[in-house]
């Protein structure tokens, strides 16, 4: 399946809305719940040749095998964006694994799933994806996956420095240090977010890279950021 852009309006059919079984063992990180509602994809409903199953086992049944790889939210997130939020390592590999196609795959508002894993701190998670993506996929996908930008022209480092993640941040500028040169849509760096978010640890991680922009809005930079933060 080829996923859509970022913003993309056109509708998602009905067949590839996300059914709650699914998303809540995503959420969770039940790995094995993941699989099993997955591995029942087939269409085919299964019935023991010795046992009967009742009509309601039999409706649950059909109803995940329904259930597969490329099925979204409402806001086009993935299974791997689900997951990747929450921090799964065990489900990310997994979902990786099966398709690798999931790490450049955008939802409504842009973010990939790395953006996710940036956005809420989760350092191990961001290890995952680009340990697998530097494993799976071709050079120029691989600078797509780990320097992408969202819909609002954020990269990964820009969210996890806004965010004031300073270990994430720091696993980011490791991996792909030019990410911290970039600006966003609004004209921001990395340092900028980092200051505006009062996270030392974040300042130190996106300083570490000699190359790193202190450009802001409006012709600010990264100094007058740290005066608005503290006006005393």
């Amino acid at each position: 399946m080829e996923f859509t852009h970022a913003g993309c309006k056109k509708k998602i059919p009905d067949h590839l809305f996300m059914c709650s079984e699914l998303y809540i063992a995503a959420y969770d990180g039940q790995t094995d719940e993941v699989v099993r509602l997955l591995g029942e994809s087939s269409g085919v409903a299964v019935e023991s040749p010795t046992i009967r199953a009742t009509p309601a086992a039999q409706a649950a049944a059909n109803q995940h095998a329904a259930c597969n790889i490329h099925e979204v939210t409402a806001e086009r997130s993935t299974l791997l964006h689900v997951a990747a939020a929450q921090g799964h390592c065990d489900l990310i590999a997994e979902l990786c694994r099966r398709d690798s196609n999931l790490l450049s795959a955008a939802n409504s508002t842009g973010d990939t799933p790395l953006h996710c894993v940036a956005r809420a701190g989760h350092t191990g998670a961001i290890l995952a994806i680009a340990r697998f993506a530097r494993d799976s996929v071709e050079e120029d996908r691989l600078r797509e996956i780990l320097r992408g930008k969202n819909s609002a022209g954020d990269t990964a480092l820009h969210l996890a420095a806004r965010h004031g993640h300073g270990e994430a941040a720091s696993e980011l500028v490791a991996i792909a240090p030019a990410m911290a040169s970039e600006l966003n849509g609004s004209g921001m760096s990395p340092l900028y977010l980092a200051v505006m978010s009062r996270s030392v640890a974040a300042v130190r991680a996106v300083l570490s890279c000699g190359d790193a922009s202190a450009a802001g809005p409006d012709s600010q930079n990264a100094l007058h950021a740290a005066v608005l933060q503290n006006p005393g």
